[in-house]
């Protein structure tokens, strides 16, 4: 079977913790990282939540990466509404112990690209 290197740049609110879990479970997929940003709640929420899905999937190895805080060209828009003010409406897991890594999350993507000798996917999550 061949698997897929594979990064996620995402927001994690309720729908990306889902597309995170299913990447996890997939034998396919070689995650190399996450790299999160501000989206549905704030960057400080959306790290802290895929370090939490990480412990919670015993994916603790996957290194998470911060990136931008807020959109490069708008202002920022939230969906507390939809997503719970943490971003994982109510789902109460406990607090991370995995690190954040220190490396900006853009600086990880260009240097991961640029070492890549086999074909690597991005997969960022849209709004």
């Amino acid at each position: 079977m061949t698997t897929r290197q594979l990064i996620i740049d995402c927001d994690p609110g309720v729908d990306d913790a889902i597309a995170l879990l299913l990447a996890f479970a997939s034998p396919e997929l070689q995650l190399l990282g996450i790299t999160t940003v501000a989206g549905n709640v704030a960057l400080e929420w959306t790290q802290r939540n895929a370090r939490k899905l990480c412990e919670l999937a015993r994916r603790a190895y996957i290194p998470v990466f911060a990136g931008c805080p807020r959109p490069l060209v708008r202002s920022p828009v939230t969906a507390e509404l939809v997503h719970g003010e943490t971003g994982l409406a109510g789902a109460e897991l406990p607090d991370p112990q995995m690190p954040l890594q220190p490396q900006h999350a853009v600086d990880f993507l260009i240097e991961t690209l640029l070492r890549a000798h086999d074909p690597l996917t991005i997969a960022p999550s849209v709004p």
